[in-house]
């Protein structure tokens, strides 16, 4: 493990020192070669890690917590509950917003440690053996525990396997949530734009997608940065707009043909989004 050199702080992403964290303690001068670990309270923040040549696991020692990741295109925007893990593989970057005060374990690995080569970003939201040996890795940090060779080497390599298990599984327990690809935010918006007059569900939302409702949710946000209602009544806006630019109908027409209850309704969503009413419009652009 490269000569036993201790794994200092100097060695890690610097996050931390950067963003102001309340730091409580760190494994600096125990002399580990194989492990850095630091706990601290860390405030709200959005930042960058860049890419290093080690490993780094946090474990969420508190939360639920709003968090966003986002690494190599895909991005990830969770509550993450108490005692979660994220994984950074060495060689990767990674944008986080962390959205509230967080209790974290942060926990680098020497790279040379994980057998998978092809490691990309997870989010564990339960695992039960890294939790219990991030554990003991936090009370070594905090009973000053020196001997690297028989105590701190072992945790070192059996976190590396079990984070290399789950890289491996064909049914890994991360929770990586990517935003829609292109083509699939197409066909939703052909499926949207297609069914505007009638009532469109999460559910047929969804499946224009051809994913799961839950996933669905997670990825849209991740992709539009809003609900799908305000998705859908966005795009109703749009039409109406289009349909008032022609001056063919009169307004409640249009507000049936893109799908609201009524004019009333359509007034209102008017209003909201472009901060003037449908007849306004109507005399600005005719």
């Amino acid at each position: 493990m490269e000569g036993k050199r201790e794994f200092r702080g100097s060695d890690t992403h610097g996050v931390l020192q950067r963003f102001g964290a309340d730091i409580r303690a760190t494994s600096e001068g125990h002399g580990w070669s194989s492990i850095y670990a630091s706990i601290q309270r860390e405030n709200p923040f959005e930042g960058r890690f860049e890419a290093i040549a080690d490993d780094l696991i946090v474990l969420h020692r508190s939360g639920p917590v709003q968090t966003t990741f986002a690494s190599g295109g895909h991005v990830t925007s969770r509550c993450i509950p108490k005692g979660s893990i994220f994984f950074l593989p060495a060689g990767h970057a990674c944008e986080v917003g962390l959205h509230g005060a967080l209790d974290t374990l942060h926990i680098y690995l020497r790279a040379n440690l994980v057998s998978v080569h092809s490691v990309t970003p997870l989010l564990v939201e339960r695992d039960v053996v890294i939790q219990h040996l991030a554990q003991a890795v936090e009370q070594a940090v905090c009973e000053n525990v020196s001997n690297s060779d028989l105590f701190i080497d072992p945790i070192a390599r059996a976190l590396a396997d079990r984070v290399s298990a789950i890289s491996r599984s064909s049914e890994p327990w991360q929770v990586q949530t990517a935003g829609l690809p292109d083509y699939e935010l197409r066909r939703l918006n052909d499926f949207i734009e297609a069914n505007l007059e009638s009532e469109i569900t999460l559910a047929a939302m969804a499946s224009a997608c051809g994913i799961g409702t839950k996933s669905f949710v997670r990825a849209f946000a991740a992709t539009t940065g809003k609900s799908p209602y305000q998705y859908v009544i966005a795009a109703r806006v749009e039409r109406a707009k289009r349909l008032i630019e022609q001056d063919q109908e009169g307004l409640a027409e249009i507000a049936l043909r893109c799908g609201f209850s009524h004019q009333e309704h359509l007034t209102r969503a008017f209003r909201r989004l472009t901060g003037q009413t449908p007849g306004r419009y109507r005399r600005s652009v005719n």
